[in-house]
């Protein structure tokens, strides 16, 4: 039997897109705008990033043929060297010699020669004439920030590098951290607002390849919609200022040399050299020199301290994995990876908030729609259906974590992951908690719908399970009862009103109570009539043995009652009752704000005849051939006659309805019904003799039944008239 929820239409279908749309808003509104936006979610989906990194792993391609190469400031170099550090600046310049003469392209010195060298000024000149012989020196400088691209300066600024007039190769190292203390973006530049002009200063990254390009020092990127271009690269930018660094790996992926091997050649002797007393010469040896094995032929070299207490170390997305917080890599490679990247043309491609805002729309409608619909789907597993929804959100989630993954490794491309599983997780919040409140409104509606109408069990039933519930004029096969007090109206003309009242108050309310505990559905009280039916709201496969057993319980009652009465000196009761089975419409009909759960139809209309055509008979229960087709094996009665109603052409087979068959019966009534059959039979094929015979043999087991005192009556006038020879036994009512 279809069903029809109460919560579809247009109109509640509008209302969950605008619950979609507005969920999607308050999502787009806490990721995107600046002014709503949760830390807790912007450090969520930072440590999504590295999670990437570290599915990703190290970049094999520089493992293998990196073009950086950095030269540390170690301990081992603090323990070889003669001088303690701070080493005279003489060292740098011997650095820069061999660098030159090894074939390096350029070399970004990450430290700051703030003041004059502590041991010797001539060890100062002898850098300053190392910087413009060599031409391969970038100097390392810095301010404090005062926001993500302007820094402070005043005039004559040398940001901490004494060395910086010579021919202005510099870049600021000041790098800035994210929201959650991890590095993972790198600025271009700064800018100094000065008075006579803007100047614009690169990072030590792009200061070192101005150098290595052949850039004039200074070069800065251009700064374009969606990021930057330099030399002939697109940057796609993070933010106005800055680009997420593509870690090509770990601390440690790119080659370091110490810094006292560099230096190790005649020229000088270090601690190990005398302590062995012999020349080890790590740079010149043609053995086994850096200056003849191509170490730094064509590459680009960083020196920087390697040392943690210099503190100089920075968290950063992608650790080695060996241990707890290994994501420490030192400043020297957080710019080797920058620079890394803008040789390899390797950057990382950040997802627009214009297409992350369209992806939560997406989600949040596709999860809504998705899970509502799953909802709306009645089963009696109806768990099994909320699972479906569950797990199908489980799957979107799953789905965007492996896309993310996928286009991070594949692609380089870094998609926004806590707003698509907030967006998956608020669509699936919001259509839960719709249909939790629609289910609820649903179930107060059907509760004060049908609390007058039926068993309070059965609105139980309606309520737990609404898909049970027929709606909306479906044409289903169902039994319907009428029932009325004879001599009703002759009765209320000799009583006053409130004792007419209290007598039908206590009569309705018997006869209510046995339609309750039958499970049917009580449609309406008129005067001192009863409409009833069974087999909806909820879908009756006994409907009719449910209403013939309501009749019998009935007249039962009004036995009782009588008993009673009588006592009270009451007149006594005799009811009347109809029943039919037959296809009729079955739902609410009526107005907007005044409707009523009610059957109509020609089959509801027979069982209101023949509550009528019990008058003929003298009769308490006629029901259709069809009801007793049905209630046979189960209820005893006797066929009435074939009678046809006013208002209807086809002839019915009607019968009285006698007890339930498991009661035993006695061999006098069984004897009687037998006389009686007999005589319908006879009586229906002409056979008027034995006709009357049987029915006199019934009335001498019964004399007072008087359907059979009728049907003899009858034979005698068709003994006298005979019915037309097209005669079926058919007998016409004049009356309703």
């Amino acid at each position: 039997m279809p069903s029809i929820r109460l919560t579809f239409g247009q109109r509640g279908w509008l209302t969950r897109f605008g619950l979609a749309l507005g969920t999607a808003g308050m999502i787009i509104a806490l990721t995107q705008v600046q002014v709503f936006r949760l830390g807790a979610i912007q450090r969520l989906e930072l440590s999504t990033i590295d999670y990437r990194f570290q599915f990703r792993g190290p970049i094999a391609a520089v493992k293998e043929s990196p073009h950086v190469v950095i030269v540390e400031i170690s301990e081992d170099s603090f323990r070889s060297l003669p001088e303690r550090f701070p080493w005279p600046r003489s060292y740098y310049a011997h650095l820069l010699r061999n660098l030159k003469a090894a074939g390096a392209r350029a070399v970004g010195i990450d430290l700051l020669f703030s003041g004059p060298d502590s041991y010797s000024p001539a060890n100062d000149t002898a850098l300053a004439n190392a910087i413009q012989e060599t031409g391969l020196a970038v100097l390392a400088g810095k301010r404090e920030a005062d926001n993500d691209t302007y820094v402070t300066s005043s005039a004559n600024e040398n940001f901490s590098n004494v060395f910086y007039p010579l021919d202005r190769s510099m870049g600021l190292v000041n790098i800035r951290n994210d929201a959650d203390g991890v590095y993972r973006t790198y600025n271009t530049m700064f800018v100094i607002d000065s008075a006579d002009a803007e100047i614009r200063i690169p990072t030590l990254g792009f200061a070192v390849l101005n150098k290595a390009l052949g850039l004039p020092p200074g070069t800065v990127p251009d700064v374009q919609s969606g990021g930057f271009l330099y030399d002939g690269h697109e940057i796609p930018g993070n933010d106005p200022g800055s680009f997420l660094i593509n870690f090509a790996g770990p601390n440690g992926t790119f080659p370091h040399i110490r810094f006292h091997d560099v230096i190790d050649d005649e020229t000088l002797t270090t601690n190990d050299e005398q302590a062995l007393g012999q020349d080890i010469n790590t740079f010149s040896d043609p053995s086994y020199g850096y200056l003849y094995d191509s170490t730094f032929t064509g590459k680009i070299v960083l020196v920087g301290v390697t040392v943690p207490e210099y503190k100089d170390l920075f968290p950063v997305p992608i650790a080695r994995g060996a241990q707890k917080r290994d994501n420490l890599m030192y400043g020297v490679e957080l710019h080797a990876n920058v620079i890394e990247s803008v040789l390899r043309n390797n950057f990382l491609r950040v997802e627009t908030p214009f297409t992350e805002s369209i992806i939560t729309l997406f989600l949040v409608l596709v999860t809504f729609i998705v899970t509502s619909l799953l909802r709306e789907v009645k089963t009696r597993y109806h768990l099994l259906v909320g699972l479906l929804g569950f797990l199908f959100t489980l799957a979107e989630i799953a789905i965007i974590l492996g896309a993310a993954l996928f286009v991070f490794v594949h692609f380089n491309y870094v998609m926004s992951v806590v707003s698509g599983i907030v967006a998956v997780m608020a669509g699936y919040v919001m259509s839960t908690t719709y249909h939790l409140v629609a289910e609820r409104k649903e179930r107060m509606l059907i509760k004060s719908m049908f609390s007058t109408y039926v068993n309070p069990s059965l609105v139980d039933e309606l309520v737990a399970h609404p898909e049970k519930l027929v709606l909306g004029g479906q044409r289903e096969e169902l039994t319907v009862l009428f029932s009325d007090i004879e001599g009703f109206t002759a009765r209320s003309e000799r009583l006053s009103p409130e004792h007419l009242v209290g007598i039908l108050n206590e009569y309705f309310s018997v006869m209510s109570g046995l339609i309750f505990k039958n499970d049917g559905t009580l449609d309406k009280y008129e005067g001192d009539a009863i409409m009833a039916f069974w087999g909806a709201p909820i879908p009756q496969a006994d409907h009719a043995y449910r209403a013939c057993l309501t009749a019998l319980e009935m007249q039962q009652s009004i036995t009782e009652i009588n008993v009673e009465w009588k006592k009270l000196d009451r007149s006594p009761l005799r009811v009347r009752i109809g029943l039919n089975t037959g296809e009729m419409v079955v739902g609410n009909m009526g107005a907007i704000g005044k409707f009523a759960y009610t059957v109509i139809g020609d089959s509801v209309n027979l069982a209101s005849r023949l509550e009528g055509a019990n008058k003929e008979y003298r009769t308490g229960i006629m029901v259709s051939h069809r009801t007793y087709e049905l209630v046979r094996d189960r209820i005893l009665g006797r066929e009435l006659d074939r009678i046809a109603v006013k208002g209807r052409s086809e002839p019915v087979r009607v019968y009285e309805l006698l007890g339930v068959r498991a009661e035993v019966m006695s061999p006098a009534i069984e004897q009687f019904l037998a006389h009686y059959e007999e005589g319908m039979v006879c009586s229906f094929s002409r056979r008027w003799t034995e006709a009357i015979a049987a029915f006199e043999a019934a009335l001498a087991l019964l004399p007072q039944d008087y359907p059979s005192q009728l049907h003899l009556n009858r034979i005698h006038d068709y003994q006298q008239s005979p019915p037309p020879d097209d005669w079926d036994g058919v007998f016409v009512m004049k009356s309703k």
